[in-house]
């Protein structure tokens, strides 16, 4: 895991972390995993993703590219600390020391605090109890990405449209079928889905219920778990 700083000049505007699966979409667009409102700014402009071990820069065929070294890039691109990495007037810093700075194994206490143990790593820490990022992992049925990180927005998509964070098949899912949204450190799924039905356990879920580690969504014939 790393940490990367978006900046401007010497001024940092943004932040996100990056671990292995992990594909972080930057852009002007509000679904954006990180937004940069600017106009120099593509609505997807560009993914970055972490590849065993290694980080992953992709332009989304934007309007004004994206450079590594001064050089715009055409095709996946592997970067690393040493590179310039820029997009419009936002550079991309990895935080020197950031990369694997966390033990695998450790407790950890989650965004409802309870504590429980997570082999990953973890993005922030207090002594010797580190605070683990909420995600949702796709644990049957037609969906992608098959495990999505909950981080760097207030609101989450789940439902059929392709602009949805989690794209999800089948005939009894509308377009946004639900939300996830983030009110402090708590999660709450909003159910928009009415009569076609989403659950969580196994039950009927009322049109908002509060998230807990471990609970299991269903969604037509997908289940995605909460961690």
């Amino acid at each position: 895991m790393a940490q990367w700083h978006v900046m401007i000049e010497d001024r940092v505007v943004e932040k996100f972390w990056i671990q292995e699966g992990d594909k972080v979409h930057i852009g002007r667009g509000k679904t954006a995993d990180v937004n940069l409102d600017n106009t120099a700014v593509s609505r997807r402009h560009a993914i970055m993703e972490m590849k065993n071990g290694e980080f992953i820069l992709t332009d989304l065929k934007s309007t004004n590219g994206t450079r590594v070294n001064g050089k715009k890039i055409n095709a996946p691109t592997r970067v690393t600390s040493s590179d310039r990495i820029e997009i419009g007037k936002f550079r991309l810093v990895m935080r020197q020391g950031s990369h694997d700075t966390f033990p695998p194994y450790a407790m950890v206490r989650s965004l409802d605090n309870e504590l429980e143990a997570l082999p990953e790593m973890m993005t922030d820490y207090e002594g010797t109890v580190f605070v683990a990022p909420r995600r949702l992992t796709v644990i049957e049925g037609k969906a992608a990405p098959k495990q999505f990180s909950l981080r760097g927005k207030s609101s989450f998509t789940l439902g059929k449209d392709e602009s949805c964070d989690v794209q999800i098949s089948g005939r009894l899912v509308a377009n946004i079928h639900c939300y996830i949204m983030v009110r402090g450190d708590k999660h709450y799924l909003i159910n928009k889905a009415g009569g076609k039905g989403t659950t969580v356990n196994g039950k009927k879920a009322g049109p908002e219920e509060k998230l807990r580690g471990g609970d299991t969504i269903g969604i037509g014939g997908c289940r995605i778990r909460f961690e």
